[in-house]
C-alpha cells in the first residue's frame, strides 16, 4: 500500500489517482496512471541487478513467478546487459593498441 491517510488508514485509491491526473494536465505531462510508479520500481530494481525473489518482496508479492511472469522481458535486457559487461571485460584486444 502506497498511500495511506494521515490516520495510517489506506487511502481510497481513486485519491492519488485524481491527483497525479491532475498535476499532469496542469504540467502538461502525459499521464499514465499510478500503476506507471510500481513498473517504475520494478523495472528499476531489476536493472540494478536485484534478483527476483528480493524484487518480489519490495513489490509485495508472494510469489516470486508473479514478477518473472510481469517483468520476464527486463530480467532477459539486465542479464544481456551482464553478459555484455563481462565481454567487455574481458576484451584484451582493446588493450593491443598500447602495446
Amino acid at each position: 500500500m502506497l498511500f495511506v491517510k494521515l490516520n495510517g488508514e489506506p487511502m481510497n485509491n481513486q485519491t492519488p489517482y485524481g491527483w497525479l491526473k491532475e498535476f499532469c494536465e496542469k504540467n502538461d505531462m502525459p499521464f499514465y496512471g499510478i500503476h506507471s510508479f510500481r513498473y517504475f520500481a520494478a523495472s528499476a530494481l531489476i536493472s540494478s541487478g536485484l534478483d527476483v525473489v528480493t524484487v518480489s518482496g519490495a513489490l509485495g508479492h508472494c510469489n516470486s513467478g508473479t514478477i518473472l511472469n510481469l517483468y520476464s522481458h527486463i530480467f532477459q535486457e539486465a542479464r544481456a546487459r551482464n553478459c555484455d559487461a563481462i565481454t567487455n571485460a574481458l576484451d584484451f584486444s582493446k588493450n593491443d593498441d598500447k602495446a
